[in-house]
């Protein structure tokens, strides 16, 4: 079975909105093998919505809708189904009394704007919506299915996972099934990590490994068709135990995952304490760390210096250093985690110092520059980084690389 998605909200298309029920809806169809080829996203305009459900069935034989169920006049979703299957809009009771019972549970007086809820099109089956006054709706005409759900997140996954779901496996049968598995990477960009695993990636239809680039790192995403779930997952399985091979330390985790995660549980594991000193990166690298719950018994200090005096007499860094070499330049850094690890006493520290722009530091270097520099008993090394994009980004680029390194030192000395 094929399925595809209708979006209509104009707040989508102004980008007010993000779409993350695409994301839901297609996992959730993938887990019970019914694949989604297309994804539509049209305004609050009936015209246009109808062609684009039109369209869809020419495509597929089912089609889930989300928004534009509300009380309201753009709320046009339930027009737009009685106009392609050709039946006229009815009074539902019972989505009145649905709409009314929640409004009274919550307090509410009800009122006469609801009566657009109770509009549906003749034929059509009600969803209940546990967490909101719009029921969805499901249309089945003709060898045609269209489902119509809220474009509110948490009511359209309620009602995806206590109606939708089972009622779309009963549809699908024992048919395939199908899994993924995302593998994260941090430290080489897609162009190597293609290069070193090329023959993965066009040598096999079943499983499938898709490369996803994100800010700083890369994803790889592997999805496997079988008749049951744990065939599925063996396939899976298989293909990750390639990629590691392949690939080793460069990856840090699987599905969501972050860098900081990783960070965490290899100092856990290895009963270490970690310092930080940071200047481009603005406390970015620490409020990353903060987000990983039982930090407090791995970050033994953090440290924003980000002005020449803050680093002089916080962290001790030497003054003619600084006039020497300037904030952003290998030794600075070096003496920034040098300085954190004296403080906090700490098996390991890291710093950072760059120019995240958008113009050149006083000494003339150039945006995106950074260094990273980590600190430990027994030794101390740095590194120098280019990074690129906008102020935001290249503080999360060189927040992530910074974690990085971290990592691997942990990984290479135990």
């Amino acid at each position: 079975m094929t399925a595809e998605i209708l979006c209509i909200g104009t707040e989508l298309l102004l980008g007010h909105v993000v779409d993350t029920n695409s994301a839901y809806i297609g996992r959730k169809l993938a887990g019970i093998g019914i694949n989604l080829y297309h994804k539509t996203t049209v305004g609050d305009n009936k015209s246009r919505a109808v062609a684009g459900l039109r369209e869809a069935l020419k495509r597929t034989d089912l089609v889930i809708v989300t928004g534009g169920l509300g009380p309201t006049e753009d709320d046009i979703t339930r027009e737009v189904v009685s106009e392609v299957f050709g039946v006229p809009l009815v009074r539902s009771d019972e989505a009145l009394s649905h709409a009314s019972s929640l409004l009274k549970r919550w307090g509410h007086q009800e009122q006469t704007s609801l009566i657009p809820l109770a509009q549906v099109p003749e034929g059509a089956g009600l969803i209940p919506n546990p967490r909101g006054t719009a029921c969805g709706i499901i249309m089945d005409k003709m060898g045609k299915r269209v489902i119509c759900l809220p474009g509110v997140p948490g009511e359209m996954q309620a009602m995806m996972e206590l109606t939708v779901i089972p009622y779309l496996a009963g549809l699908a049968g024992k048919g395939e099934v199908i899994a993924s598995k995302a593998l994260r990477i941090c430290g080489p960009g897609e162009a190597e990590i293609e290069d070193r695993i090329r023959h993965l990636l066009h040598g096999k239809s079943n499983p499938t490994i898709a490369p996803l680039v994100s800010l700083g790192e890369v994803m790889l995403r592997i999805t496997a068709k079988a008749s049951s779930t744990g065939e599925a997952d063996a396939m899976i399985d298989q293909t990750e135990a390639e990629l590691r091979k392949h690939l080793g330390y460069d990856i840090y985790g699987t599905e969501d995952d972050e860098i900081q995660h990783a960070v965490v549980r290899l100092l856990e594991e290895r009963h270490m304490r970690c310092a930080v000193a940071e200047s481009v990166t603005g406390g970015l690298i620490s409020h990353k760390l903060t987000e990983v719950p039982g930090c407090s018994g791995v970050l033994g200090l953090a440290v924003t210096s980000y002005s020449n005096d803050a680093k002089i007499r916080i962290l001790g860094v030497p003054d003619d250093k600084v006039q020497k070499h300037g904030a952003v330049s290998r030794e600075i850094a070096l003496a920034m985690a040098r300085g954190v690890l004296s403080l906090s006493s700490a098996d390991v520290a890291i710093s950072t110092t760059g120019v995240a722009g958008p113009a050149t530091d006083d000494h003339m270097h150039g945006v995106g520059l950074v260094y990273v520099a980590l600190a430990w008993k027994n030794g101390i090394t740095c590194g120098r980084f280019q990074f690129f994009g906008t102020r935001s980004e290249i503080k999360e680029r060189a927040a992530k690389r910074a974690l990085d390194m971290l990592r691997r030192h942990l990984l290479n000395h135990h």
